[in-house]
């Protein structure tokens, strides 16, 4: 089986919950989100995910997220300035 690599955001609560229940299991944390990918994927039709409240929220905050998040057109990313910024915020902090 191939994998796909996929990033998301979630809260702090709910990563601290992951790492929770991951560990009480003896998986990773990883294998615990495709379990549950899995499981509400198997239980879910598009007619239950209409009627889904908590994953309404999800979807307005990700998107809310989105709208407020946006990067100028012309903005061209350069990872050496992201790393660079990163260190001088991380030698402030240590100071």
């Amino acid at each position: 089986m191939s994998m796909v690599r996929k990033q998301l955001y979630i809260t702090e609560a709910q990563e601290e919950a992951l790492k929770n229940r991951a560990r009480s299991l003896g998986i990773s944390e990883a294998e615990l989100t495709r379990r549950a990918l899995d499981a509400f994927l198997a239980e879910s039709s598009p007619d239950t995910l209409q009627r889904r409240p908590a994953l309404d929220r999800l979807l307005e905050h990700t998107r809310d997220l989105a709208d407020r998040h946006q990067l100028p057109s012309d903005y061209e990313f350069d990872r050496e300035e992201l790393y660079a910024d990163r260190g001088n915020r991380a030698s402030k902090s240590s100071q």
